[in-house]
């Protein structure tokens, strides 16, 4: 079967990273977390050797099991949120720098998020 061409997650640096912290701090191998796990040791070394675009199937409960988090964060992205010169110029016109403010718009921000994410997934610009 011929691979299908992927553009690697943005979110594998953040997860490879916990994963060998996780190892370090457990006391841990790669190898000997494989046969905890009963995985094949392979599995676990080409993830960290960044041989695979995505978190495979078999790698996923490992991943959960270590407790690290599988979901985009902000600082996953290539340019973040902050990079953004929309988003800069958005904050700077309501943001008074006052903490109270920024959790005000933390909060809206949230509260928007299904919305935007909807809207993203038909296409809206």
């Amino acid at each position: 079967m011929p691979r299908i061409e992927k553009p690697p997650q943005a979110n594998l640096p953040r997860i490879r990273k916990e994963l060998r912290a996780y190892l370090k701090r457990v006391g841990s191998t790669p190898t000997a977390f494989a046969i905890q796990q009963g995985v094949n040791q392979s599995t676990i070394q080409r993830f960290l050797a960044a041989r695979t675009k995505t978190v495979t199937p078999k790698m996923k409960p490992l991943l959960e099991y270590a407790g690290i988090d599988l979901d985009m964060c902000i600082g996953d992205a290539m340019g973040t949120a902050l990079d953004n010169a929309q988003i800069r110029k958005a904050l700077d016109k309501v943001w008074d720098g006052r903490e109270s403010t920024a959790e005000i718009l933390a909060k809206l921000i949230e509260s928007v998020g299904p919305a935007i994410v909807r809207a993203s997934y038909r296409g809206v610009p």
